[in-house]
């Protein structure tokens, strides 16, 4: 990631026909009154930069593999054979939050489905891509970026200090405590089991710790834990736990905690969210042993290069035994007294269906009084618009509605209050969904690469992002990565895709009418959450038609969207989710292709045995040049199935203000191994990018 400063015109490429109209309209705000400060009991329920050159230092070298001590460095886990390097990224009337008080009711869920008197019948016209595109699109450079916010009366900054320096000890503040406000989303209910996705892994991020965390370089650095002993078949872990740790509630903190955390959420497993984008791998994980008030064991059934990372230590909350051992239904809670945890800060209030919280620093925690004193995330409408009025001090990032056009970042780029960040495309990816396991046309691989063949992803991409970003891969991991090979891309021709569906037995009664099939019309409803963006839902909608499929959207609060997914309730579906590309390792494939992921991203219905083998062994793999050939056979064969289309990879840029705080920094490979994004607690809690002493 770089920080740049240039004009917006410098790298913008010509749209393809019709796009002229899409720019024109903008995005109407959605009115939504701001509750009250503390935990709201009423209302309805309902980001990456690297620092510049004279920050930044990089790690060097690699990891050594002689002897079994391995000690937390900034110049180790980067490379190392055994270690591998980790990444994997609402409509307020729907949310499921009904009423917002302390304890928050749930309400029942209840699946919506377009049946048939909603469903349009063969032979009926329908709106091509041809007409659609005609007519306009409506996409204003704003309008992909406020997708994911709510209207609100803002309010300007809290305070304003002196800038820290991002590489050094933190400073003292010159005017007082920092404060800094974020773009609000509801992330659900912050606690291990509940949090929703890459934004809400941040935000517990605060609450709670893990026993290893990252820097600047992608590092990882002692946190909960301060080093590890490895046996040499790496089948053992002992870890060393940082002696005068406290919970928020003034408990001490024992490897009782870490035992506990990883029984508890073996036993309770089927109650994470799907929004929960860090778990253990309890099927590998054969003991947790508490050997001293400080040292926990961990036995491994077979070698897992992963269990240092994301899947373990580096990426998994430590919950604490005294609040959660009595508690037998972990996901169904929503009791902010809960949210006990040794991270720097403490939830003040929240009001979910808002999106929006306020954390608190902790004084006592173990790294020090944090630099940033308050955190406050804060609902939207117009995340640019209040960039520049002051209201936020950073917008864009990761996310469905974070891709920003060359045009909306032209006012930041020149100007010394504002710091413009950006990532290579590929750490995020919106996605096409089909369910495979409703069967029908759905199951039918032919079906599938007609519908790839419809879409240009390339087109997607000029129209959205003005060409910035990048088309999907059939493959998944983009190119560009070192894990990236060449497969079959179904690039864009409807000539083909039209070949493919009479092939199939798809018969269309005429132009602009609906296809229809041994199991009735290719009539589907098409789920999206409400944080994501319409425009490229719209193209996708316009495309399909043009070859005879009808996609209707249909839009669900975040919750419900997970819930529906999770339980098999759509057709298709749009989704956006993060570690598609990271030079570390390639094993966020697992969460996609698995047939027992139960992950958000995951495609749905699909079961490939000698895919779900290589997935294993490739997590079994300590040699890199054996995991890079064995991804390379899991995207030749995942591309050949097409379970899921990758749309395109949105482009990762961030807009910070350099005042009252300039600590922002990326962290390569993704915060807890996952989440491309700044706002990395380590620059919270120190104000530098490197490891504390």
């Amino acid at each position: 990631m770089r920080h740049r400063r240039r004009r917006a015109d410098q790298h913008a490429r010509p749209l393809r026909a019709g796009a002229a109209a899409a720019d024109a309209a903008g995005t109407p705000e959605r009115a939504r009154p701001r509750t009250g400060a503390g935990f709201a009991r009423h209302g309805p329920g309902a980001q990456g930069h690297r620092p510049s050159a004279r920050h930044r230092r990089r790690a060097g070298g690699r990891a050594r593999t002689d002897g079994n001590r391995v000690p937390f460095a900034p110049d180790r886990h980067r490379q190392a054979a055994h270690h591998g390097r980790s990444v994997l990224a609402h409509h307020p009337q729907h949310s499921r939050h009904a009423a917002q008080t302390r304890h928050v009711r749930h309400r029942p869920y209840r699946p919506h489905r377009p049946d048939q008197p909603g469903r349009r019948k063969t032979g009926t016209p329908m709106i091509t891509r041809r007409t659609f595109l005609g007519a306009g699109l409506g996409m204003a450079s704003a309008a992909y970026l406020t997708a994911c916010g709510t209207t609100t009366e803002s309010t300007g900054p809290s305070g304003e200090t002196e800038a820290p320096s991002p590489a050094g000890s933190p400073q003292p503040p010159a005017q007082g405590p920092i404060e800094i406000r974020l773009p609000g989303n509801d992330v659900n209910f912050p606690s291990p089991f509940s949090y929703g996705g890459g934004i809400g892994y941040i935000q517990a991020a605060y609450t709670y710790d893990t026993l290893m965390w990252k820097d600047g370089t992608g590092a990882y650095i002692p946190w909960l834990a301060t080093g590890f002993d490895r046996s040499d078949d790496g089948l053992s872990y002992t870890f060393q736990l940082r002696e005068g740790v406290t919970w928020s509630d003034d408990e001490p903190f024992t490897a009782e905690d870490v035992a506990f955390t990883f029984d508890y959420l073996e036993e309770h497993r089927a109650q994470l969210a799907p929004t929960v984008i860090t778990t253990p791998t309890p099927e590998n994980i054969e003991s947790v042993s508490a050997i001293d008030t400080h040292v926990v064991e961990f036995r491994l059934r077979e070698p897992d290069w992963t269990f240092e990372q994301f899947t373990g230590a580096g990426g998994v909350f430590i919950m604490p035994k005294h609040v959660w051992s009595g508690i037998d239904e972990p996901g169904a809670q929503n009791d902010p007294e809960l949210l006990v945890g040794t991270g720097p800060y403490r939830l003040e209030s929240m009001d979910l269906g808002a999106g929006a919280y306020l954390y608190v620093a902790r004084e006592d925690y173990f790294l020090g009084n944090p630099l940033i004193q308050r955190i406050e995330h804060v609902p939207v409408g117009d995340p640019l618009n209040a960039l520049l009025a002051g209201d936020i001090h950073q917008a864009g990032g990761v996310g469905p509605g974070t891709g920003l056009r060359p045009q909306a970042v032209e006012p930041f780029e020149n100007s010394d209050e504002f710091r413009v960040m950006d990532a290579p495309a590929g750490h995020t990816v919106t996605a096409l969904y089909w369910n495979i396991e409703a069967g029908g046309a759905l199951a039918d691989p032919r079906f599938r690469q007609a519908c790839a063949y419809a879409i240009d992803r390339q087109d997607l991409v000029d129209r959205l992002f003005d060409g910035h970003g990048a088309p999907g891969n059939p493959g998944l991991i983009p190119p560009g990565n070192p894990f990236h090979t060449d497969v079959e891309q179904y690039g864009y021709d409807v000539a083909r895709a039209e070949e493919l569906l009479d092939e199939a037995g798809y018969e269309r009664p005429g132009p602009d009418q609906v296809r229809e099939g041994p199991d009735g019309p290719l009539s589907f409803e098409l789920l999206i959450s409400s944080a994501q963006p319409e425009p490229p839902v719209q193209l996708v909608v316009a495309a399909l038609a043009e070859i005879g499929v009808e996609a209707t959207p249909v839009t669900v609060d975040l919750p419900t969207f997970g819930e529906r997914r999770n339980a098999g309730q759509t057709e298709l579906s749009i989704n956006t989710f993060g570690g598609t590309n990271t030079d570390e390792q390639p094993d966020g494939m697992g969460k996609v292709y698995a047939s027992t992921s139960r992950s958000l991203q995951r495609a749905q219905g699909y079961s490939n045995g000698e895919v779900d083998e290589l997935i294993a062994e490739q997590r079994r793999a300590l040699d890199e040049d054996e995991r890079t050939r064995i991804a390379h056979q899991i995207q030749e064969a995942v591309a050949a199935d097409l379970p899921l289309l990758p749309l395109f990879y949105p482009p990762l840029t961030t807009i910070v203000r350099t005042d009252p705080f300039d600590g922002w920094f990326d962290t390569p490979g993704g915060v807890g191994g996952l989440v491309p994004h700044v706002n990395n607690k380590l620059a919270f809690v120190t104000g530098s990018s490197e490891a504390p002493a």
